[in-house]
């Protein structure tokens, strides 16, 4: 009789706990009916259109076939490994809600605006984010999905400064589910970023040298650095509940942009970074000057490659 394992251990009809929204696994100990020769298949109730499930490989040397479980937001989802029949021959449940509840605890709200949402630090690992994406966009390689990823770990830190889900740092309307975040900077001219400081309201100003080089800002020669507080417009970004949702939405992004790019899913899959930020530059994604924002998805990329190994 099959059972469902977390490292290692049966967790056959117990509740188990997770992060919300981000890779979860479990495994299934004896995972073939023997009397149809067919493989136990895997589900969750209530079901959730946002949750992906995908059967993984087998652990090494022991007859466990491991599923992950990608996006699962915040509640209680009651897991069933089915026969072909339909009987069920071990369940576990998985709560979110306890890591959902803490990181509520984390930040304010600005406004109040009813779509405002408490901001909150997320952050996916590499793995997840490339999981996700390839589950998410038929059109990406392997490696395009690790092309992205690196785009992802550019803007936020190596994921350190991924909030709400959003992995792109998407901006939002005041109509759309958003958060706040404080000290955002973009690159403009001279009188450019001191007009957007005078329109501010209090709310905006321009950088001075020392902070530049504290946040380690680029800032090409003959620019200016505007830098927002909440609740200006510009620091307003887009909330989202799960690391599906969000990576679902921040790709609806990139592919408007390979509608009007035909080169842009080929330098994405070819893991050409350059052709990347250039198309992303192009498409007005960002601010920052081409060559630094180039240079920093260079780095993450051969950085993502490095922490998950050669491409099978």
């Amino acid at each position: 009789m099959a059972n469902f394992q977390k490292h290692g251990q049966n967790v056959n009809g117990k509740v188990v706990t997770a992060p919300a929204g981000q890779l979860y696994e479990l495994g299934v100990w004896g995972p073939v009916d023997t009397w149809t020769n067919s493989e136990l298949d895997v589900s969750i109730r209530p079901p959730n259109p946002l949750v992906t499930i995908k059967r993984a490989g087998m652990v090494p040397g022991q007859n466990v076939r491991v599923w992950q479980f990608i996006g699962l937001p915040a509640g209680r989802f009651l897991v069933e490994a089915k026969d072909s029949g339909g009987a069920v021959w071990t369940s576990v449940t998985i709560d979110t809600t306890q890591a959902a509840q803490q990181s509520t605890t984390d930040g304010k709200k600005y406004t109040d605006n009813p779509n405002e949402q408490v901001t909150q630090r997320t952050t996916p690992t590499s793995r997840d984010v490339v999981v996700m994406l390839l589950a998410a966009w038929s059109d990406l390689t392997e490696n395009g999905a690790r092309t992205l990823t690196a785009q992802f770990m550019a803007e936020t830190g190596g994921g350190k400064y991924c909030f709400n889900w959003n992995l792109g740092n998407v901006k939002a309307g005041p109509n759309e589910s958003h958060m706040y975040l404080r000290g955002v900077w973009e690159v403009d001219s001279v009188d450019g970023a001191q007009a957007q400081v005078d329109r501010a309201n209090g709310l905006a100003h321009v950088a001075t040298d020392d902070e530049i080089k504290k946040h380690g800002w680029g800032c090409p020669a003959g620019k200016s650095i505007a830098v927002f507080d909440p609740p200006h417009p510009q620091c307003r970004f887009r909330a989202y509940g799960s690391l599906a949702e969000g990576a679902k939405r921040w790709l609806g992004h990139h592919q408007k942009i390979e509608q009007h790019d035909a080169d842009f899913i080929t330098a994405l899959n070819g893991g050409d970074t350059a052709a990347v930020a250039h198309a992303l530059k192009q498409a007005r994604y960002y601010t920052a000057a081409e060559s630094d924002y180039a240079r920093a998805m260079a780095r993450t990329k051969t950085q993502v490659d490095r922490e998950l190994g050669p491409i099978q």
